[in-house]
């Protein structure tokens, strides 16, 4: 099947119905109206049921409070929460703070998940923070995408849920909706962007207008709205190119399928996938009480450092991964166990007298082979687990003076090691989807 039918199959499963979008879009103008009518102030509908780029029973509302820019920054968090509670008690019903860079409301109203975000109404050229970016993004798309466009970054953001890929937060590092947005807008369409995407290489820049800005990501999208800033930094290079390699195989082989993702995980398939690999430690503990931003930047912050741990003695790692739901969990596919005597490798004969005497200082046991003078030693840890057990058996304060992250390293009093396949079913389909995808 060409990959327009199947488009198609997808966005009439899962485009809004034009009543969906216009009762958002009612629910918006009697937010803004209370509010201008109650506080004077102006109110921009943004988020992607704004933009016609939601998928169907995406029933999210945000509303963007407009402050003048002399407002102080408390006055826009107090009067901004303030407006959010008074919506909520006079139109909804539910309710509650949350924090980004700056307390927001969000609740219910009709069905409804509401925000109500307090802003800056400034040129792009002043944003102060990112929330004040947002209202610019909603007109640019706008502006620069059509009917049918709009209906493709549905179908693009189809494609990358399905494929694990969809998301910026911390957990999932992948493509945000405006990145969705943008590359639609920057390729023309979902098909056109797929086949390019298919072969792009690791180095790879997209921007509207030229711009001299650079940036540590080797994947860069320049924000059309402000040119210092990359949309797609916070994707991961692992998710980068899988992105290339999922656009490669629905260009070679369009199907539904891949635009379906499953909530189902097979138990028996995953259990011989467990069993043809090496051998897994699995780390199980008490998940810090933090939003996922901050647990998962630390559980990676973790890996990395127990990484360096097992690698910098001899083992041999093959994959690796966090995860963070009822419980955190760090594990490890890796050879667990290592010969008792180790081949240490030293400089060349033909070296100068210092290096040979400083080799054969460190080390008994001295022979020379192929053209280097060698040592064979007793390693001190030939299993992994004994290893990260002898590190792991701190105090708290030990523990984050050797490197474990400060959220961490409190939750690492009871850790255990535990089976690869116990555990909750989400890290169960998170294991299946990691191997199978």
């Amino acid at each position: 099947m060409e990959l327009e039918k199947v488009k198609e199959k997808i966005l009439d499963k899962h485009y809004p119905e034009p009543e969906e979008l216009q009762e958002s879009e009612q629910l918006f103008h009697d937010i803004r109206k209370f509010i201008e009518d109650n506080y004077g102030l102006k109110s921009h509908f943004a988020g992607s049921a704004s933009r016609g780029t939601c998928r169907k029973g995406d029933k999210d509302v945000d509303v963007f409070v407009l402050f003048p820019r002399e407002t102080s920054r408390r006055e826009l968090e107090d009067k901004g929460l303030e407006v959010g509670k008074e919506v909520f008690e006079n139109l909804g019903t539910e309710h509650h703070v949350e924090y980004a860079e700056h307390p927001y409301t969000k609740g219910l109203i009709n069905g409804h998940e509401v925000e109500i975000v307090p802003c800056y109404d400034v040129s792009a050229e002043k944003i102060q923070s990112s929330v004040d970016r947002t209202p610019h993004h909603t007109r640019w798309v706008k502006e620069n995408l059509d009917k049918d466009q709009r209906r493709d970054v549905v179908a693009l953001k189809k494609f990358l849920e399905a494929q694990n890929l969809y998301g910026s937060s911390l957990k999932v590092k992948g493509f945000s909706g405006y990145l969705c947005e943008v590359l639609i807008a920057y390729y023309g369409s979902f098909e056109d962007l797929i086949s390019e995407a298919s072969s792009w290489d690791r180095d790879k820049r997209i921007e509207f207008e030229s711009s001299e800005k650079q940036f540590e990501s080797s994947f860069v999208v320049v924000d059309p709205v402000d040119s210092d800033r990359n949309v797609a930094a916070v994707l991961s290079q692992a998710n980068y190119a899988k992105f290339i390699f999922k656009a490669w195989q629905l260009e070679k082989n369009p199907s539904v399928s891949m635009f379906k993702a499953s909530d189902e995980f097979n138990e028996f398939e995953l259990k011989q996938e467990v069993d043809n690999r090496a051998d897994f430690l699995v780390l199980k503990f008490e998940k810090p009480d933090e939003v996922e931003d901050i647990v998962y930047p630390q559980l990676r912050k973790f890996e990395r450092l127990l990484t360096k741990k097992l690698e910098g003695s001899g083992f041999r790692l093959y994959d690796s991964g966090v995860f963070a739901e009822e419980k955190a969990y760090v594990f490890f596919e890796l050879d667990r166990t290592l010969p008792e005597t180790e081949i240490v490798k030293g400089p060349q004969v033909y070296h100068n007298e210092t290096h040979l005497t400083e080799f054969s200082g460190k080390y008994s046991n001295i022979f020379a082979e192929d053209e280097r003078l060698c040592a064979k030693t007793i390693r001190e840890f030939t299993d992994a687990r004994e290893l990260l057990k002898s590190f792991l058996d701190r105090d708290v304060e030990g523990l984050k003076q050797n490197g474990v992250p400060n959220k961490i390293a409190p939750e690492l009093k009871e850790y255990r090691f535990a089976d690869i396949l116990s555990g909750e079913d989400e890290w169960l389909k998170y294991l299946y989807n990691k191997f199978h995808l």
